[in-house]
């Protein structure tokens, strides 16, 4: 999900506990959840999207706000989601263990000032955590949905469902 902020973007990635009908009713709800709350307080939506999915089978989040006007990105992430950034330096943010609904420790606020060209890419456990930039050169020219469906077909797992978001940082 990318919706916008009134100063730039607002990210979550979602990767509901198991499959079925049941799960995609979850996924239905925190959709609807993140639509009317997101906000660039991540900590705090995660602890209210918290509550909101208390007695669910739950999941593991990933939310991140970028703040266009000042080149600044705020994420927390709960679970098997993960965050990374590549352009002049590359950077890989750590989602808490957990489950979203269940068992959450307190949203680790990890943050990072950003420059024009970095590409944030979030993902779920079905894409190999491994991947660098140099297996992927065209991260720095493709547009950001291209990247996120190679991501998927070059290194998602084939046992395991996967998800996958790129953003470009423009200013």
């Amino acid at each position: 999900m990318i919706q916008p902020l009134q100063l730039g973007l607002f990210v979550a990635i979602v990767d509901v506990l198991g499959h079925g009908p049941e799960a995609h009713e979850v996924a239905l709800e925190i959709d609807r959840y993140l639509t009317r709350f997101g906000s660039p307080d991540v900590s705090g939506v995660m602890e209210r999207l918290h509550q909101q999915l208390k007695g669910t089978r739950g999941a593991a989040v990933g939310l991140c706000a970028i703040d266009a006007t000042i080149g600044r990105m705020d994420y927390v992430g709960i679970g098997n989601t993960a965050l990374r950034r590549f352009g002049n330096t590359e950077t890989r943010l750590v989602s808490r263990d957990g489950v979203l609904g269940q068992n959450m420790r307190t949203p680790l606020l990890q943050s990072l000032e950003l420059e024009p060209g970095d590409l944030i890419v979030m993902y779920t456990d079905g894409v190999s955590d491994r991947f660098t930039a140099n297996e992927y050169p065209g991260l720095a020219i493709h547009a950001p949905q291209e990247i996120a469906c190679k991501i998927v077909q070059r290194f998602g797992k084939d046992h395991d469902d996967a998800a996958c978001i790129a953003v470009r940082y423009c200013r």
